[in-house]
């Protein structure tokens, strides 16, 4: 006996929610080291601070439709972006349309500080498949000596959280 269903009731759909939202940023020392923070406090330094957001979702490795929306609180000295992002005419706002892969129930993205990026707020409103998904809030610091080894867990910044530097797992050699 096969399952009928009713045409005129509606399917719904549980919400989609992410299991954990990470931002975090990534510094080169000046030992040439990276080391990674769990934090949105991102130090301006040029060519050496990275920072991105971390979503785990859970489920099979699959293709996703990505619209990301930055919106900052003062606009770029200048804007690096591909075909797939729109920018506004006074650079406070870049809408990223992409397709993105989620690997290991993993979606991250990324990227570099340039000269010219600008101190202030950094919003970042991620849709998935159509689904609004997280806001990652970040704060962009000066660092007037471009101080390579500078910790964000050190800086003054509205709205962060405790920074972890997540440490690496040591290998151990077989005695």
């Amino acid at each position: 006996m096969a399952q009928s269903t009713n045409p005129t009731t509606p399917v719904q759909k549980p919400a989609a929610k992410p299991v954990r939202s990470i931002p975090y940023v990534s510094i080169t020392g000046e030992d040439g080291k990276q080391r990674h923070y769990e934090t949105n406090a991102i130090p301006l330094l040029f060519h050496r601070a990275c920072f991105g957001w971390r979503m785990y979702l859970g489920g099979p490795n699959r293709v996703v439709s990505l619209k990301e929306v930055l919106t900052t609180s003062q606009p770029a000295e200048q804007v690096i972006a591909g075909p797939e992002t729109e920018v506004s005419a006074d650079k406070t706002k870049a809408t990223t349309r992409m397709l993105e892969t989620v690997q290991d129930g993993v979606l991250q993205r990324s990227w570099c500080i340039i000269p010219g990026d600008p101190a202030g707020t950094y919003t970042y409103d991620v849709s998935i498949d159509g689904e609004p998904r997280g806001e990652f809030v970040f704060c962009a610091i000066e660092v007037p000596d471009q101080n390579p080894n500078t910790d964000p867990r050190e800086l003054s910044c509205p709205n962060k959280f405790n920074a972890v530097e997540r440490a690496r797992p040591q290998i151990r050699k077989a005695s």
